[in-house]
């Protein structure tokens, strides 16, 4: 009796100590035991998801799908596998099924501002404007000091021509932060493309009164100025530029224009020689911008014949000269009367 207890116990012992080694297999000495998912494990939710997981780990995505999938059948609100399988999705390039994958895993949790965010940069990289805007606002509401989100919405509102709605993205941006340059160079340039001036003469101005001494700043709020023939501020911007940086040749450049408009010649010609001498390149530049957004975006000018009066007429090239004679115009010479050069007589 005793005999047959004791084989009964060592049989248990070792099965026991076997099942161990084989799903605790010992992975190096010091190191803790990793749990090894069986082919005999159970159906649930929790272990579908691992041998996902493992598959995902060894580069089998399509068994991956597959168990969370079957984790998602028995439980749709698992937000692990949900997302796993909308990360393999992404990888694989398929956006829709990862859209919708995202889509639910929204729905179960609404109040996480990231999800609807990554929903929409989603949304966005298909072309679904409408829907990108709707998540982007509900990602906004949810985490308002998220400032990457507002200024996300911010540029897909100014993508959809919503001026309004994009400037006052910004104006909230610059609120909570003033020192946002992104966002003051993004307002900037709505304001200059929607010809919004008074509007962009303000922002200019909380510019120069937040960075008293950038020359750069003080140039464009004098072109703006410039450019609604307010030349009084534009002169005392642009003398400040000088001021600041006494080699701002196009402050200079646009100092001669300011003095030539209020009919202070002599003063003008001085101060395009001062630019000319500091940039040999505005020796030949024009008294006045080609083009307000052109000025203000790069500084750039034109020749002065192309602006002041009209351009002289350009001699035709010898390429239009010799179309024309292949067609008999102008210039052509006639088939009939050839003419025959032989020493110094002419012949007809």
């Amino acid at each position: 009796m005793k005999r047959t207890l004791f084989v009964a116990f060592f049989s248990v012992i070792t099965a026991v100590a076997a099942f161990r080694a084989e799903a605790f297999p010992d992975t190096g000495r010091g190191s803790s035991p990793v749990p090894v998912l069986l082919p005999q494990a159970r159906n649930e939710p929790t272990d579908h998801y691992f041998r996902g997981v493992t598959h995902e780990s060894a580069g089998r995505l399509d068994e991956a799908v597959r168990e969370y999938r079957l984790v998602l059948r028995r439980s749709p609100a698992h937000g692990d596998a949900r997302r796993r399988l909308a990360e393999i999705h992404l990888f694989r390039g398929e956006t829709a099924e990862a859209i919708v994958q995202f889509r639910e895993l929204a729905f179960y949790q609404e109040n996480n501002p990231l999800l609807h965010y990554r929903l929409a940069r989603l949304y966005e990289s298909a072309g679904n404007f409408r829907k990108a805007t709707a998540e982007y606002r509900k990602a906004a509401l949810l985490a308002p000091d998220n400032l990457a989100i507002r200024h996300r919405l911010a540029r897909l509102y100014a993508k959809r021509k919503m001026s309004g709605e994009a400037a006052a993205e910004y104006r909230a941006i610059l609120e909570a932060d003033p020192d946002n340059i992104p966002a003051r160079n993004a307002l900037t340039a709505l304001y200059l493309r929607g010809k919004k001036y008074d509007e962009l003469t303000e922002l200019l101005k909380e510019t120069v009164a937040r960075k008293p001494d950038d020359p750069t700043g003080r140039y464009k709020l004098g072109l703006v100025y410039e450019f609604t023939k307010k030349f009084d501020e534009a002169e005392r911007e642009y003398g400040k530029a000088v001021e600041l940086d006494a080699g701002h040749a196009k402050a200079m450049n646009a100092l001669a224009r300011v003095y030539l408009k209020t009919g202070r010649t002599d003063r003008a010609n001085e101060m395009m020689k001062a630019a000319a001498k500091t940039d040999p390149s505005l020796k030949n530049s024009a008294l006045l911008p080609r083009n307000f957004d052109d000025e203000f975006r790069r500084g750039s000018t034109v020749k002065k014949k192309k602006i002041l009066g009209k351009s002289p007429k350009k001699k035709p090239s010898k390429t239009k000269i010799s179309r024309k004679k292949a067609r008999g115009g102008k210039g052509a010479v006639s088939k009939k009367k050839k003419t025959r050069v032989t020493g110094k007589k002419v012949r007809r």
